[in-house]
């Protein structure tokens, strides 16, 4: 077991340490061409990309050697390097960790995990599975993917500690993968529950007009790829990541209300009506966050002490975050992402009146753009050459934006969705641990999830 252990940490390594050189030959390219174009963007973005996937650096340091590099060398101006720092996705992780803290402090996560564990038979896969589909019925009722993991992220802890699972274990890390993926990736199927889902209408509207029902896209979208993508990331996280539970005692258990629970109750009660409620009042779920996390240390109202801030948060999730987004910038600022695409729409061959063969060749062109700039960023750009892609298959041209969705839904690191990096920041899951789910994912996906999607939609008459 430690020489398989030794053997993957050196294949992981020495993957890392040949991308970071094929990164420094990008990164260098006005030395040794004339028209450099995209290349430098490109060597810090697969930098960034082979670190975190693999785990030679910690994630935080990756991205502030990212940060550092493109600034020094001028790939992208500061504002853009640093745009992950006014993000609101990054400051909904700030005010994530202050209340997760208050909630883990206060008992009220232990006492709503207690709820939860009375409902749900005490096994491993159970509990993924009940704090998976907690995240999609949230879905439907909060707009707010990354709100939805801040809420979702300390409540998968809090179920982890009392299972029994520590620190650094992969049955808490499944746990957590269980919360994340729930929350965002189903969402991606219904129709106002993702930002990803928003870019890619008003790109659908601006270029082409061409506008999509609630309705139509989420019976499209949802069956297939979100519930049955469910079930099967459950499956795989039970087999992957499982073990068995060492519940404590009813005896430990809480049964009053204390203060700081009905403070923080209320806290987190005012917050969840504007996050569902985003749509009226136009206040970022970001800044409600910042707020309740504020009023969690504000004395005489709060749960926690001032004192928190610079003992007891790890701000290194925090930056990690902040490089996610980071990455969408620089691509979208370098042309990294409009390049690939044009690249992958000149050398993809598109075959004319394909069926699933035609699916699958639009779910690898924006597949591969995904993997680059991250879901956010990707839409927009997918959607400006998809008239392109639309003459060259015969495809009409509403089902080529359609098809586009699943390599949102199925797809194989964690960078790519920053809501689920958000939750895997939240609970301490390091990027290894969540490709260890979702490379399997994006495998089966392949084989079973993606027949499944085009042979409903042929059926609804969207697919040719």
């Amino acid at each position: 077991m430690a020489d398989s252990s030794t053997q993957r940490f050196g294949l992981s390594h020495g993957f890392a340490l040949i991308a970071t050189l094929a990164a420094a030959v990008l990164v260098a390219a006005p030395l040794w061409t004339d028209t450099p174009g995209v290349l430098p963007g490109a060597g810090v973005i697969l930098f960034a990309i082979a670190n975190w996937a693999t785990g030679a650096l910690p994630q935080h340091i990756t991205a502030l050697v990212m940060f550092l590099v493109a600034v020094v060398f001028a790939i992208a101006p500061p504002n853009v390097v640093f745009s992950g720092f006014h993000a609101s996705a990054t400051w909904l992780v700030f005010g994530g960790f202050v209340i997760s803290l208050a909630a883990q402090r206060s008992g009220l996560a232990t006492r709503i995990v207690q709820a939860l564990m009375n409902n749900l038979p005490g096994r491993y896969m159970a509990m993924a599975g009940g704090l998976a589909v907690a995240g999609v019925l949230l879905s439907f009722i909060m707009p707010s993917a990354s709100g939805r993991a801040v809420l979702m992220a300390p409540l998968a802890v809090a179920l982890a500690d009392r299972l029994g699972f520590a620190e650094n274990t992969r049955a808490r890390f499944g746990l957590v993968l269980a919360a994340g993926w729930g929350t965002t990736i189903p969402a991606f199927g219904i129709l106002p529950s993702n930002v990803v889902n928003m870019a890619f209408v008003g790109a659908s509207e601006g270029i082409f007009n061409i506008s999509f029902t609630y309705f139509g896209y989420t019976v499209l979208n949802f069956p297939v790829l979100g519930l049955v993508g469910m079930a099967i990331v459950v499956l795989l996280i039970g087999v992957l990541f499982g073990a068995e539970p060492k519940v404590q005692s009813e005896a430990e258990m809480q049964t009053r209300w204390s203060p700081d629970e009905r403070r923080l109750m209320g806290i987190m009660l005012v917050a969840l009506a504007f996050w569902m409620t985003d749509s009226l009042h136009g206040i970022s779920p970001a800044w409600v966050a910042l707020a309740a996390a504020l009023l969690c240390v504000t004395p005489g109202v709060g749960v926690l002490p001032a004192s928190v801030m610079n003992k007891d948060i790890n701000y290194g999730p925090w930056l990690f975050v902040a490089g996610v987004i980071a990455v969408g910038a620089i691509a979208n600022h370098t042309g990294v992402g409009g390049a690939m695409g044009d690249w992958l729409l000149a050398h993809v061959p598109l075959t004319r009146d394909g069926g699933i063969v035609t699916f699958y060749e639009i779910f690898a062109i924006s597949a591969a753009v995904g993997l680059v700039t991250t879901f956010p960023a990707a839409p927009p750009i997918v959607t400006s050459f998809s008239d392109a892609i639309a003459q060259a298959t015969g495809w009409p041209l509403e089902s080529v934006l359609l098809a586009q969705v699943p390599s949102w839904m199925v797809y194989p690191f964690p960078h790519e969705a920053p809501p689920v990096a958000i939750a895997m920041a939240l609970g301490g899951v390091p990027m290894r641990e969540g490709a260890r789910l979702l490379i399997p994912y994006f495998v089966v996906g392949l084989i079973v999830v993606l027949p499944l999607q085009y042979l409903w939609g042929k059926l609804l008459g969207v697919y040719p």
